[in-house]
């Protein structure tokens, strides 16, 4: 309360002490209403702003539930929980697929009742074998009440006390898969007997035509033993005619015999295997232009570099020998000359053999790899027609091809190829 009291002559109110400490009691108690309406101000705001969060995070587990569950049921494989004692607690649609049975029909009941109308699971079942594991367990079995064949997998799933808390289960029909592996098996089964029937007869044939190789070159070896001596003993007693008809049968024996041994050699290649190695092709050329009768007014000349080559070293020498022997037979020059060359092509060796001789007319270059195709009379040149079919048969064995390019009285060129082995890809000719 405030009283009133003189002073130098005028009248002033004067303060109470006991009102000015109610003021101040009244200000304190302003403010810390104040400050707990604040305070309670940011407690509902953080309630407000953790019921949003919740509901935030509600909506994301919603959210993660419903796709979890929209990829549960579109797996196309059969997945289920299972229980303890190996009852379906929750499939996907597929398992719906898997047993043609709704969902709300297969739920409670265990999947080996379900494939194999038992009461107890099979001993090699999956489930019970993880039961006793506590690891994953899978197998390929055959159930006989439907003819199908299932692919069965269990993982157990654990407790925060390492306690199985149920299982993931997943049951796959995989008949089309195993009947097709069982046609393939049956259909090998017979293709090895097949293969082996075939390398049977094919060495019957083979040792056939030995046989037979032998029984008609002994008379020819007799016939021209005989019409030798004839002419050595008798041709005195003959005339001009009658010894040129035994030269003529003393030639047709031998061509009969290189016949044979050209059909022997030719049904050989592909069934008569060597191992391959790396050849030299430039020290076999030289062995084999050491080895076959080249005329004094011929002239072999290597051009390029050989390479080195991975193949069966006598069927490239059975190459390199009929197409040298096929040029000096056919060169008509009185100087033959017979250029060898190789030359890189992608993953082959390109070959040639060219000669100067009579040549090739264009409509004979596929007739000439035909077997006993010649293009002049026996007679007249002593050639058998199996060279160059042999040269085509083994080239193709190995991959390559072979063709010749030529011009009447100027000359041929035979090409052939061969692929290189794998790790020769960089290597380069050498000498």
């Amino acid at each position: 309360m405030e009283t009133e009291r003189i002073q130098n002559g005028q009248m002033i109110a004067a303060k109470d002490p006991a009102a000015d400490t109610d003021q101040c009691q009244e200000q304190q108690t302003k403010e810390q209403l104040l400050s707990y309406i604040r305070s309670l101000r940011a407690r509902m705001a953080g309630l407000e702003r953790l019921e949003s969060e919740h509901e935030r995070v509600e909506q994301a587990l919603i959210t993660s539930l419903q796709e979890w569950e929209a990829t549960f049921n579109a797996t196309r494989d059969p997945i289920m929980l299972v229980d303890k004692d190996f009852r379906i607690v929750q499939a996907n649609h597929s398992t719906s697929r898997l047993f043609s049975k709704p969902l709300g029909t297969i739920l409670g009941q265990t999947t080996h009742s379900l494939l194999y109308g038992t009461d107890l699971p099979p001993d090699n079942w999956p489930l019970k074998i993880a039961k006793q594991t506590n690891r994953h367990e899978d197998a390929e079995l055959y159930v006989p009440q439907k003819d199908a064949w299932i692919a069965v997998s269990a993982d157990p799933v654990t407790n925060d006390t390492g306690d199985i808390a149920y299982f993931v289960h997943i049951v796959r029909d995989i008949t089309h898969r195993k009947k097709a592996e069982q046609t393939l098996a049956k259909l090998n089964i017979e293709l090895h007997k097949t293969v082996k029937d075939l390398e049977n007869s094919n060495r019957e044939h083979r040792d056939f035509a030995h046989v037979i190789a032998h029984d008609l070159k002994s008379p020819l070896r007799g016939i021209g033993s005989i019409a030798d001596r004839l002419i050595r003993q008798y041709s005195d007693k003959l005339d001009d005619e009658g010894n040129n008809q035994l030269r003529l049968l003393i030639v047709r024996a031998k061509r009969m015999s290189d016949f044979i041994d050209g059909i022997l050699r030719y049904t050989e290649i592909g069934y008569v295997v060597e191992e391959q190695h790396d050849v030299d092709v430039n020290a076999l050329l030289t062995e084999i232009i050491g080895e076959i009768v080249i005329p004094d007014n011929f002239e072999v000349t290597i051009e390029q570099p050989m390479p080195i080559v991975r193949s069966e070293r006598l069927r490239l020498k059975q190459i390199f020998q009929n197409l040298l022997s096929n040029a000096i037979k056919y060169t008509d020059k009185p100087k033959g000359q017979i250029k060898i060359g190789c030359t890189e092509e992608n993953d082959f060796w390109k070959f040639s053999v060219a000669d100067n001789g009579c040549g090739i007319k264009e409509n004979y270059f596929g007739k000439i790899f035909e077997i006993f195709q010649t293009l002049t009379s026996r007679d007249k040149t002593e050639s058998t027609g199996i060279g160059l079919t042999i040269v085509k048969k083994i080239v193709e064995l190995y991959g390559g091809k072979v063709w010749v390019e030529s011009k009447v009285n100027e000359g041929s060129t035979f090409f052939f190829t061969l692929p290189k082995a794998k790790n020769q890809g960089d290597e380069k000719c050498h000498y």
